[in-house]
């Protein structure tokens, strides 16, 4: 058996393990869980993931430019690809080939991946960008193959030229595996056919130490973090551009009075609560080969401001309030939020190893860019979506003593459910099956 696994997380190299952390949760149990569920097959994958990923993952990597390569050419080829589906459809015949159909007729099971860009948030991602994932789908859908989304989080969708057909192409998927339960209801209001779409839960909810590499010494990180040992609980705290109240997530330079909100609540959880606030980031950067070296990233340079601000204050003691300088890997951060007492993020997949690992979150969604729907989706599964702080709202101090306050109850309730998180994530993957035994072609 052969998968194709293609979809808008088709990014550049180093993007899906080296950038944003959250994505190293989700593809590592991603891809063991298809490993799972279809004992065996050959996984052949647009994403382009290190020679060491796909070796340790046992997946075969395909060229950038098979989906989309950032070119002019991009759009012309993937409506050639769905001009010869389409005849293909109607005559049985193939009247000519390409690469990317070339894969797909060889696959027995195509699977779109685009996390929560499928819709107006790839707006950024490439010019007509979700246009070329629509028609590059569609190809597939024709061809006869069963095509499937699965760990996602579609939508919105709202730009007139592609809406309809947008909806032709999701009322064709045979599943859609959604990650959490926000996404249905905004594709619904939208008219989307849902007759084929599925609650499960983020695969991110599976990454724990049975994804961590072997040998790795996490003492010294917690040791050299002050998280073991002290006298005081340990809130971190992780910042990004998106919850910044002005700009958008890339803006740079900052003003001092942007983080105004955010000093104010280091300086209650360390005066009022008397925690000890961790200051973290949950991105990374990376230089390309030949020379590559991980480096710091945004979400470090306002962790930094933060920090300044809070210092220049003067209100709180700032022998209690810590900011991570070291450069770790995604397997060490979720580590280290395992060590916290209570967790308030900006980044959605910070939550969800917050989670993941029954500690109390608070999350805080997107205040400028793409709409989060997914962040308050995925405390929802949780049942914790009372602390999940609305876009246009700065009230953060009230929901941070909310939580803090109830954490042994909120521990106790994560500890409940989580198993059940777990497994509704990995029933996403099961629900691949039957699309191989009884796939039919579809118009």
């Amino acid at each position: 058996m052969r998968i194709l696994v293609t979809g808008l997380c088709t990014l550049h190299w180093g993007r899906l393990e080296h950038g944003n952390v959250g994505n190293y949760y989700i593809i590592v149990p991603f891809f063991r869980e298809l490993h799972r569920t279809f004992p065996g097959a050959e996984i052949v994958t647009t994403l382009q993931l290190t020679e060491e990923f796909c070796l340790k993952e046992n997946i075969t990597l395909l060229p950038l430019d098979y989906y989309y390569a950032w070119n002019e050419n991009d759009l012309s080829n993937a409506y050639r690809d769905y001009a010869i589906a389409e005849i293909y459809n109607q005559t049985g015949q193939l009247v000519e080939r390409s690469q990317f159909i070339d894969e797909i007729i060889k696959s027995d099971l195509v699977i779109n991946f685009s996390g929560d860009m499928w819709g107006d948030n790839s707006a950024s991602m490439g010019h007509k960008r979700f246009l070329v994932d629509l028609l590059k789908n569609r190809t597939a859908q024709l061809i006869g193959k069963p095509v499937a989304m699965i760990a996602s989080s579609p939508g919105p969708v709202t730009e007139v030229e592609t809406l309809d057909f947008a909806k032709l192409v999701y009322s064709n998927y045979l599943l859609v595996a959604n990650r959490e339960p926000e996404s249905q209801i905004i594709l619904k209001k939208a008219g989307f056919n849902m007759l084929h779409t599925v609650d499960f839960a983020c695969p991110a909810f599976l990454f724990d130490s049975s994804c961590y590499p072997e040998q790795t010494a996490f003492s010294p990180i917690y040791e050299r973090e002050g998280l073991i040992g002290g006298d005081r609980n340990n809130v971190g705290i992780i910042m990004s551009g998106y919850i910044m109240p002005d700009g958008e997530f890339n803006t740079w330079p900052r003003g001092d009075h942007e983080y105004i909100e955010y000093a104010e609540v280091v300086e209650y959880i360390v005066n009022t609560l008397g925690a000890r606030v961790v200051l973290m980031s949950h991105s990374n950067g990376f230089e390309l080969p030949p020379n590559f070296k991980r480096t710091h990233w945004r979400d470090y340079k306002i962790n930094n401001q933060l920090w300044d601000v809070v210092k220049s204050r003067g209100i709180a003691d700032m022998k209690h309030v810590h900011k991570i300088d070291s450069l770790y890997y995604p397997w060490e951060i979720h580590a280290i939020i395992g060590k916290l007492d209570m967790l308030f993020t900006g980044r959605v997949h910070a939550a969800v190893a917050g989670l993941a690992q029954k500690i109390p979150t608070v999350a805080i969604e997107y205040k400028n860019g793409p709409l989060s729907h997914k962040m308050h989706g995925f405390l929802k599964l949780a049942h914790l979506e009372e602390y999940v702080l609305p876009r246009h709202d700065f009230g953060i101090i009230p929901l941070v003593k909310k939580c803090y306050d109830n954490m042994d109850e909120i521990r106790n309730q994560l500890s409940q459910i989580i198993p059940e998180v777990q497994d509704r994530a990995r029933a996403g993957f099961d629900a691949l099956r039957p699309l191989v035994a009884n796939s039919t072609k579809k118009d």
